[in-house]
């Protein structure tokens, strides 16, 4: 009982839209022009749901971009994960050096979880269009736009 009481605590208390669902982001599986404002609706439909205000990684509209790009990954307390690994969360021009990426496209990525997370704490893959959105928005410089 114990091991499922720390496995709930890690899963949050709600779920994001589910993976196979339109997020508006994609049109026939082509990805929306990779813009910031394209990228926040990404984590609106996918991650605020866990990383909103009061917890390490704020993706919030007003405090998201400052939160990612060319800032270091955060520690968790909850549970506890030391992201140090991952270096940047997002570099400019660089998909494969941004631990964002990496953490939405590799099943086991330095820590932590493959991103995002759905009901019970099972990580899920985002659609290929949606993958390739982030990837070129951090390609073209990871803008705020």
């Amino acid at each position: 009982m114990r091991s499922f009481a720390v496995f709930f605590l890690v899963a949050c208390h709600q779920d994001p839209v589910a993976p196979d669902a339109f997020s508006g982001l994609c049109s026939d599986q082509v990805a929306a022009a990779p813009t910031y404002t394209n990228m926040q609706e990404l984590f609106r439909t996918n991650c605020i749901v866990c990383h909103a205000s009061g917890v390490e990684l704020d993706l919030a509209p007003t405090v998201s971009y400052a939160n990612l790009v060319g800032r270091k990954p955060p520690n968790y307390a909850n549970p506890m994960t030391d992201e140090a690994c991952g270096t940047t969360l997002v570099v400019p021009g660089d998909p494969d050096a941004s631990y964002l990426y990496r953490k939405l496209t590799l099943a086991a990525p330095c820590a932590g979880s493959q991103m995002p997370l759905g009901e019970l704490g099972a990580s899920y893959m985002l659609q290929p269009c949606e993958l390739q959105l982030v990837h070129d928005w951090i390609a073209g410089g990871a803008l705020d736009n």
